[in-house]
């Protein structure tokens, strides 16, 4: 923007505005230099405060048009948080778990050691009563030769004894230091953990709170919904473009064993005659949203949904609405964490905002098995199950398909 010539104009305007009228006395003309000179500080300073905010405002729209973005990448920060927490929770178990064995153990073994340290006592309280002479004077009563023989077989079972007896106490200690250790080392593990999981919450937390002051932001910014619908529009598109890659495949297994004269890969339609019937992928929630076009409130915007949008608890069970192979299970931007199944004859289900995903692609899955919970992943509203049934790339009316709820 030039704006010498309008400071110019202003200023010619205050010059006229200033001598016109007036005598052309010396204190007059230097009043009127002064208000020039004020006159032109201030559109200085307009200057830059009119640059400042157009600074200010390149900078917001920036930062609007990358917060969805910002979303996605604090959603994958949150999703690691948790799957390091309940990691770390596994580990506390298992070590729960060895410590209280080890305990049992020292238990045991401090009974054991207790007992054969009474008895060994006992054998070190008679043989210093008995003196060290007490072994000779019984042989030197012996009857005979025979009985001589005998008492130094007696003498020697006795000597044997005392001395397993003697290393069984040895091992015993050092074994019950050996669980000693290892209790106190998983203590300090136990510990240790403890404080990981404090740090690994803490930042979770943060984590969440980051995320739903930049979610508030982008639901009440025009830019940043209009970012997220043009996303969206992108992810069908990539989702669109699998499938018919998909298909196209199919086509070519089905065209390569005509060619060569021999029956075409056998293929179930796990789908077929269920119009009507299938059971919805989730026991609770609420449709929000449904199939078709809609107007978004912020943008003004005409928008497609090609599927259901159900409003349903964090952590509700999804199950698959029909028998299938999962052939993608990865991240999208704008629908979070995704799960698509093939259920043969070109049909497809996609699960969508999901929460934890228990299967991963080449899984095959039969109908109402558990494949993820509810989530947030990629949605604006809260906890959200996505739902879309397509007939090749042709998104269908869930609806049409599923039963009474």
């Amino acid at each position: 923007m030039n704006k010498a010539p309008a400071r110019i104009a202003v200023l010619s305007i205050l010059i006229i505005c200033a001598a016109g009228g007036l005598p052309a006395q010396s204190d007059n003309v230097r009043q009127t230099e002064k208000e020039i000179k004020s006159t032109k500080s201030q559109l200085e300073r307009m200057d830059v405060e009119i640059e400042t905010r157009e600074e200010e405002a390149k900078g917001l729209e920036k930062r609007e048009g990358g917060l969805v973005r910002q979303i996605r990448d604090i959603e994958r920060k949150i999703d690691r948080s948790r799957r390091t927490l309940k990691s770390l929770n596994g580990e506390i178990a298992e070590i729960n778990a060895e410590i209280s064995y080890i305990n049992r153990q020292l238990g045991r073994l401090s009974d054991k050691l207790g007992r054969k340290k009474a008895i060994l006592h006992r054998r070190i309280r008679e043989i210093y009563k008995r003196g060290r002479l007490h072994t000779t004077q019984v042989l030197l009563e012996s009857h005979s030769f025979t009985d001589f023989l005998k008492r130094i077989k007696y003498l020697t079972l006795i000597a044997d004894q005392d001395k397993r007896l003697v290393r069984e106490v040895g091992q015993l200690q050092d074994t019950y230091g050996q669980y000693r250790r290892a209790n106190e080392r998983k203590l300090a593990q136990r510990i240790e953990r403890k404080e990981e999981i404090e740090t690994e919450q803490d930042s979770l937390e943060q984590s969440e709170q980051r995320r739903h002051v930049l979610l508030e932001s982008v639901k009440s910014k025009r830019v940043g919904v209009l970012e997220m619908i043009e996303q969206r529009r992108a992810d069908r598109q990539r989702m669109a473009q699998l499938i018919e890659e998909m298909e196209r495949r199919r086509r070519e297994l089905i065209e390569q064993a005509r060619r060569e004269g021999r029956a075409p890969p056998p293929e179930t339609a796990y789908l077929a005659g269920k119009m009507g019937s299938l059971d919805w992928p989730v026991a609770r929630g609420k449709v929000v949203r449904g199939f078709g076009p809609y107007t978004d409130e912020i943008t003004r915007t005409k928008v497609i949904n090609n599927g259901l949008e159900i409003n349903a608890p964090e952590g509700e069970q999804v199950l698959t609405v029909a028998s299938g192979s999962v052939v993608m299970a990865e991240w999208y931007l704008a629908y979070g964490k995704t799960v698509m199944i093939d259920h043969g004859a070109s049909m497809y289900s996609i699960y969508a905002h999901l929460g934890e995903v228990y299967v991963t692609k080449g899984d095959f899955v039969n109908g109402r098995d558990v494949i993820a919970t509810v989530g947030s992943t990629g949605s604006l509203e809260g906890p959200m199950l996505y739902f879309e049934l397509r007939d090749g790339a042709r998104p269908v009316d869930p609806r049409s398909w599923l039963g009474r709820k």
